[in-house]
């Protein structure tokens, strides 16, 4: 069996710092340590690896598709969705698809967002009406 010769990678040392090139482009030096690092890869060139392995909107896909149900349908009671599949807890019932008409959903109310002012008035208030309750309790 024939040995492969070991290649050596351009170094240098500056400043104390050992600097290597990039073993794939050969054209960017990259810091290392005096251990017996025999060769580099840039940042670079890991990017471009990576990307061609994967692109890179399979990266960033979002895992999770909506289904246009509400959220928290599968711990309602009973809900039909839009095509007239019955649930009731979240497990599909068959038998009963196309029995009830589909589940009106609420949207959630709008809560008001209160200024710095509005809530330490309504600390204040909540605190006397505490405060009053104490006293008749004694």
């Amino acid at each position: 069996m024939v040995r492969k010769k070991k290649q050596n990678w351009t170094t240098f040392t500056e400043g104390g710092q050992k600097y290597m090139i990039c073993q794939h482009c050969q054209s960017a030096y990259c810091k290392t340590d005096d251990s017996g690092i025999v060769a580099v890869t840039c940042a670079h060139c890991v990017i471009k690896r990576t990307l061609a392995l994967k692109p890179m909107d399979k990266f960033f896909a979002k895992s999770h598709r909506k289904t246009g149900r509400p959220p928290g349908w599968q711990w309602m009671k009973e809900f039909v969705d839009k095509d007239g599949k019955v649930y009731h807890k979240g497990k599909e019932q068959p038998e009963l698809k196309g029995t009830l008409k589909p589940t009106k959903v609420k949207p959630p109310k709008k809560r008001k967002k209160l200024t710095a002012d509005q809530k330490l008035f309504k600390r204040a208030a909540d605190y006397k009406k505490r405060l009053k309750a104490r006293k008749k309790n004694k």
